[in-house]
């Protein structure tokens, strides 16, 4: 078993995490994708959660959205006794549970450390920020795709933003990741919560009860428990409508998405996701396929290294100019566009395809 310092946790302050060694053959996940009214039906009764608080670069200093508990994921793993029945196809893995308790982060080919959050997709959010106040980047009128999204927490704040604007946003979020338990779990969980939090969800707020219990306060900065009724999921459903905004969950491999994209994407997003060498031909294949032709915004966010495992922004830049990938026509240029020094380095490339 590898050891690393990969930086994550409920508060994603840096510690040790563990990833176990990559076996010879892995049988990858194959490309699944799910509805949103699946996703609404997979959600528990109530789902508890707290603030995160994100610095900006902005006058604004941070921006707090509100997360699921991890530990509120594990009780409704138990409570609902979802890994009794593995065949259910609203059921997440029989695994699923394990991945919550066991000490390593990543088991290659099996749990590709989706359900926590990790420090990179922060700094993505930081950025995206930035180029918001600095070049009135819009994310109206978009197709955005976020590659191994995990938590989410980059879509999450774009889709915050224009659940917030309250105008008809016209735009299609795409969040992949390898493991349906996440999506079910983490990512759909802390869509609802961004919505609930947002000017969205202020007539549904309106129209329910004065108990806190069934109506607590839409404040990020609060941590608190939602509960889950018929009503709030017909709301959601009825904003997505009015605001034009269209969900789109996948999961499985990277290889397998790739073969079943059919739109092509203006904004292509990824964070902690070069942590292995062997996996970066494919993902970078996705990455370039996923991309419009006409002046994509391609960011990826990652450790400068990942000890342990060989990955790291070196790796993914050597794997980008590699002759299997100009023969595939996916070769780009890295350009930096943001780096932290201090401790475990990071960095945020913006890939311009060649």
């Amino acid at each position: 078993m590898f050891q690393f310092d990969f930086g994550i946790e409920e508060d994603v302050e840096p510690s040790t995490q563990t990833v176990v060694a990559v076996p010879e053959v892995v049988q990858l996940e194959p490309f699944a994708e799910l509805s949103v009214s699946r996703l609404l039906d997979a959600l528990p009764p109530l789902i508890s959660y707290s603030p995160l608080s994100i610095p900006l670069p902005s006058d604004r200093k941070n921006v707090t959205l509100a997360r699921r508990d991890l530990f509120d994921a594990r009780f409704q793993l138990i409570s609902e006794g979802r890994d009794d029945d593995p065949s259910s196809e609203t059921t997440a893995p029989t695994s699923a549970l394990e991945f919550l308790d066991a000490p390593s982060d990543l088991v290659p080919g099996v749990y590709e450390g989706g359900l926590k959050t990790w420090e990179c997709s922060l700094d993505l959010v930081g950025y995206l920020d930035g180029l918001k106040d600095s070049t009135n980047l819009s994310f109206s009128n978009k197709r955005i795709l976020e590659v191994g999204c995990g938590t989410a927490i980059p879509s999450v704040y774009l889709l915050y933003s224009l659940f917030c604007a309250e105008s008809k946003a016209n735009t299609n979020l795409h969040f992949q990741d390898y493991n349906v338990s996440v999506l079910e779990l983490i990512t759909f969980p802390n869509i609802i919560l961004a919505w609930y939090m947002s000017p969205a969800s202020a007539e549904y707020r309106a129209a329910a009860s004065d108990d806190p219990a069934e109506h607590p306060p839409a404040d990020p900065i609060l941590a608190g428990e939602l509960p889950i009724i018929p009503s709030l999921k017909s709301a959601f459903t009825a904003s997505l409508a009015k605001l034009a905004i269209t969900l789109v969950f996948s999961s499985g491999s990277w290889e397998s998405l790739t073969t079943h994209l059919d739109v092509k994407y203006d904004i292509v997003l990824t964070s902690e996701t070069i942590y292995r060498t062997q996996a970066l031909p494919a993902l970078i294949h996705l990455l370039r396929q996923a991309c419009a032709d006409s002046n994509p915004l391609c960011l990826v966010a990652a450790k400068v290294l990942y000890f342990g495992v060989g990955g790291g922004v070196s790796e993914f830049i050597e794997a980008l100019k590699s002759k299997i990938m100009v023969d595939k026509g996916c070769s780009g240029r890295v350009e930096p566009v943001w780096e932290r020094k201090v401790g475990v380095g990071r960095k945020i490339m913006r890939i311009e395809w060649e």
